[in-house]
């Protein structure tokens, strides 16, 4: 069987792999994509853009409006295998179009230079691992993918469930539960910790867990889940506290595990239990294989994985080391209300016993905001004590769009005074973030 040669091969279809095959090809090296499932990922195809999708739907209808809820609900679902088909055919349809052979299969490392398929023996320069994670089982609560489930089996709308238990209220949990909230499953989520999204400002949190309840979701915090059973009737889950919650379904999303490609042992890439070892270059022990995305551990995010994606190809083209830091990471939570930033919050800064300055402003205060009708939502700055900005966060419907850039101010280490300096456009949202610098600069320092 003769080997077919590339520059680069690409292991992983997601968004990472999808990123860093563009960019190499576009600079004009030869790139392959194997993929052994469906392109997209959980990024784009299997999680989180579908989840979205489902939810800006629903926004700027009215809880009462019981006509156009119902119309959205039916609409989504007699459209949603054909929007998800569309889908991977535009993802498909762009690496074709930049001339990027496709494979699919789930083949192995024959060694450091070598992969093998079914049909085909590829060769290559560089490989760049980017075969992401999965969800997990753990001892008592084991995924069967019909009653317990995960993120994979709780996009198809087209089986909601009547009522269904989300274990974990991470960012995961808590947007699948606003999805199925808004369709109207009856939700309950369960959260070990005392607040969910755990490790945000309480009073960031509180509008979107308030939108949730509103919906009739029911939220047990300070306990976790201890087993999972599944009997004629759907899945009982027994709480730590010795509770019992029944449901149709049970969907997991507080463990992931490493989807390791075959034939790793014929490479020198080092594994530890749940990610491939990779230095700052994104770099395996092997000198021409990266690894990137959630299989290398560093951060499962999908915008960490584009630039890494984007950053390897980079250093493959022009030796640009990759040098990448994670200190100031843009988030954002897709719920409704969305909430979105970029630095340090209160808690942190608390518990670190570092003094700040705080200013906050609703939109609805906003000139914008009263000729737009909005009535939720506001923008929270954090200045240390010489007027630095520290972190910029909002709460609102589509804070995720204003959030993008803005951690460029925090490592430039800029200051209210020179924000305010500058012009910015009226009438605007954004306007409210100028008077909540106005409110935070010559406030008293917190300490």
């Amino acid at each position: 069987m003769k080997a077919k040669k590339y520059d680069v091969v690409v292991i992983g279809g997601g968004i990472g792999g999808y990123y860093s095959a563009r960019a190499l090809k576009r600079e004009g090296k030869t790139v392959a994509i194997i993929e052994k499932d469906s392109f997209g990922g959980t990024a784009l195809r299997w999680g989180a853009l579908p989840v979205k999708k489902v939810l800006d739907s629903f926004k700027g209808i009215k809880k009462h409006n019981h006509t156009e809820v119902k119309k959205t609900r039916e609409y989504l679902i007699r459209k949603w295998d054909e929007d998800l088909r569309r889908l991977e055919s535009k993802i498909k349809d762009n690496l074709l179009e930049d001339k990027i052979d496709i494979y699919y299969g789930d083949g192995e490392f024959l060694d450091s230079e070598t992969f093998k398929l079914k049909e085909d023996v590829i060769e290559t320069e560089y490989f760049i691992i980017a075969t992401g994670s999965e969800p997990a089982s753990i001892k008592d609560i084991v995924i069967d993918g019909t009653n317990i489930i995960t993120h994979r089996e709780a996009i198809d709308l087209r089986n909601m469930p009547k009522s269904i238990t989300v274990l974990g209220g991470n960012v995961e949990g808590i947007e699948f539960a606003a999805l199925y909230a808004e369709m109207g499953v009856e939700v309950t989520i369960i959260e070990k910790e005392n607040n969910i999204l755990f490790e945000n400002d309480v009073d960031l949190v509180y509008p979107i867990e308030e939108h949730l309840k509103s919906r009739g979701v029911r939220i047990l915090k300070g306990t976790g889940a201890k087993n999972a059973e599944v009997d004629e009737t759907g899945v009982k889950v027994l709480l730590d506290d010795g509770r019992i919650i029944s449901s149709e379904k049970a969907l997991v999303t507080f463990m992931r595990k490493a989807n390791f490609p075959r034939g790793i042992e014929n490479t020198n890439i080092k594994i530890s239990e749940n990610r491939i070892i990779v230095n700052e270059n994104l770099l395996t022990d092997e000198k021409n294989i990266f690894a990137i995305g959630d299989i290398n551990g560093i951060l499962g995010m999908a915008h960490v994985a584009i630039q890494q994606g984007l950053k390897v190809a980079d250093y493959i083209l022009k030796n640009i080391p990759v040098n990448i830091s994670y200190e100031i990471l843009p988030r954002a939570v897709f719920t409704l209300p969305e909430m979105a930033g970029v630095g340090r919050q209160e808690w942190e800064l608390k518990r670190g016993n570092i003094p700040y300055k705080l200013g906050t402003y609703s939109f609805k205060d906003s000139w914008r905001g009263w000729a737009r009708n909005i009535e939720e939502g506001f923008v929270k700055i954090i200045l240390d004590e010489n007027n630095k900005i520290l972190g910029i966060w909002m709460v609102g419907e589509n804070v995720s769009e204003y959030i993008g850039l803005m951690g460029y101010l925090i490592k430039e280490e800029k200051t209210a005074e020179e924000i305010l300096s500058n012009l910015v456009i009226h009438p605007s949202l954004t306007e409210s973030i100028l008077e909540a610098l106005l409110q935070s600069k010559d406030k008293k320092v917190i300490k």
